[in-house]
């Protein structure tokens, strides 16, 4: 059967920009871009179908899939990958956009970023696909090809000299030359556009996309160092789309804000039709919960921080999750406390390790395998066990207000929310926004959650998501369930 077969379309007005997130973190972070652009944006966590998108989020122009292809080995991708990217064609879209983190963390094993692009390729069939990993506005930038990370907001590192990154638990990053990275993940040819030809303008980009398109190169990399040179590479790019060769690209959060740059230009989002987020509105929320599954150093920072100002702490040893023995006991003296402090009014905050020297990290690799399990298999087990302590706090409480730190963690600890989909309610610094939850069980619908990247926030992140004010979850709604 060929690609997207016997699915349904949409009319010629609907979904201008469908995308897929390789971790729920980087997913909200997608939509934060797409929002505050002006774009109504509605995630999802099952990719819903046109029909269903008319009868129940009618206002909606950018559909988000969340997905946790970041952490899949790479037998299963196309598996997991095929009917969303299936459903997502269906949608008649302009654009699509697989996002992936802007450090590209990845490999042949896990996460092959390779494998999707094969895949997005065979499913849409572009004329290229554009890769893009920068984000500027977070310190991500990529020049001759080579990619840039900063720490925080402090010292940025070529990635393979970077202090997290190189040292990922499960995909470290060795490799800056982007391309030389993603030619271990697939035989498909890359090239690049540097800097220079993108510095010259869209005349010059657009000579250089017709060499790489006239020789059969089907990926083209993009330099990218500042918001400017993200807008023209989106503009001149989004102009080549068509209904027939529609865009598929490739790349970080921070593509949200260039695309929807190129929509408003091209008049395909007239004002009538924006979004707009109230700003000094809304109340209290009382304490806040936060659940981290990061080793990450910036989340470690934040960690550290509230817990010298108020935020209770409580210590979670991973490799007792993993023992069948003693897991039960384990998350009921961690939920009784939890509770017990949130009772108390205190924010609380959950954390399997305090950045990426933390002891229990190594504990939980000798757990894993003195049981013979895979990594994926340990961090699936851990993130279904710390998200049944989430339901179990958050059923139990009158928390209202939920951070999940790690963008590995977020996917799985969803599952057992009964997360539905998710609407942006409030930016909090950069890539990590609180969000609405919508959700079939009562006690979680108009919840709101942060998904933040381990890499992410200021180091009071956790004080200013408990102290922003939100509208209402009904004022703001873009549909229901």
């Amino acid at each position: 059967m060929k690609p997207g077969a016997g699915y349904e379309t949409m009319d010629d007005e609907g979904v201008l920009i469908g995308f897929y997130g390789d971790d729920f973190s980087g997913t909200t972070a997608t939509a934060e871009t797409l929002t505050q652009s002006g774009v109504p944006t509605v995630i999802f966590t099952n990719p819903p179908s046109p029909s269903y998108l008319k009868r129940h989020f009618p206002r909606v122009r950018a559909v988000g899939i969340s997905g946790t292809a970041r952490t899949l080995p790479t037998d299963v991708m196309k598996q997991a990958l095929t009917p969303v990217f299936l459903v997502m064609k269906s949608y008649r879209a302009p654009i699509y956009l697989y996002k992936v983190c802007s450090t590209f963390d990845s490999s042949a094993r896990v996460g092959n970023i390779g494998k999707a692009i094969e895949l997005g390729i065979e499913i849409f069939s572009p004329e290229f696909v554009p890769v893009l990993a920068a984000a500027p506005k977070l310190g991500r930038h990529t020049v001759f090809g080579n990619h840039f990370a900063a720490v925080g907001g402090g010292e940025t590192f070529r990635l393979d000299r970077h202090p997290s990154m190189s040292k990922h638990p499960v995909t470290p990053m060795q490799e800056a030359d982007l391309r030389r990275h993603l030619a271990k993940q697939t035989e498909l040819i890359s090239g690049v556009i540097n800097i220079l030809d993108i510095n010259a303008g869209p005349a010059m980009l657009n000579s250089q996309i017709d060499k790489f398109v006239s020789a059969g190169v089907p990926i083209i990399f993009f330099d990218c160092i500042t918001d400017n040179d993200l807008n023209t590479i989106c503009g001149t790019i989004f102009c080549r789309t068509s209904k027939i060769k529609p865009l598929f690209f490739v790349g970080s959060q921070e593509l949200g804000y260039g695309l929807a740059a190129a929509c408003n230009e091209a008049g395909l989002l007239p004002e009538r039709d924006k979004m707009r987020l109230p700003d000094k509105v809304g109340t209290d929320r009382g304490p806040l919960l936060v659940l981290s599954g990061s080793c990450a150093t910036v989340t470690g920072e934040q960690i550290r921080w509230a817990r010298k100002n108020g935020f209770v702490d409580v210590s979670i040893h991973p490799q007792d999750l993993l023992d069948s023995d003693k897991k039960n006991s384990v998350k009921q003296k961690i939920v009784a406390r939890a509770l017990g402090a949130l009772a108390n009014g205190h924010s609380v905050i959950l954390h399997t390790a305090i950045g990426p020297q933390d002891g229990r990290i190594k504990a939980m690799k000798e757990m894993t395998v003195k049981l013979s399990l895979t990594d994926t298999e340990a961090n699936e087990t851990l993130g279904n066990e710390l998200g049944d302590m989430a339901r179990d706090i958050v059923g139990n409480s009158q928390v209202k207000r939920l951070v999940i730190a790690g963008g590995d963690t977020a996917g799985r600890i969803q599952q057992s929310l009964q997360i539905e989909a998710l609407q942006v309610s409030k930016p909090i610094g950069i890539a990590a926004p609180l969000c609405y939850v919508f959700s079939n069980k009562p006690e979680f619908n108009g919840l709101e959650m942060a998904f933040k990247g381990g890499q992410i926030g200021s180091t009071d992140y956790f004080y200013q998501v408990q102290c922003a004010r939100t509208a209402g979850f009904e004022e703001l709604s873009l549909g229901e369930l």
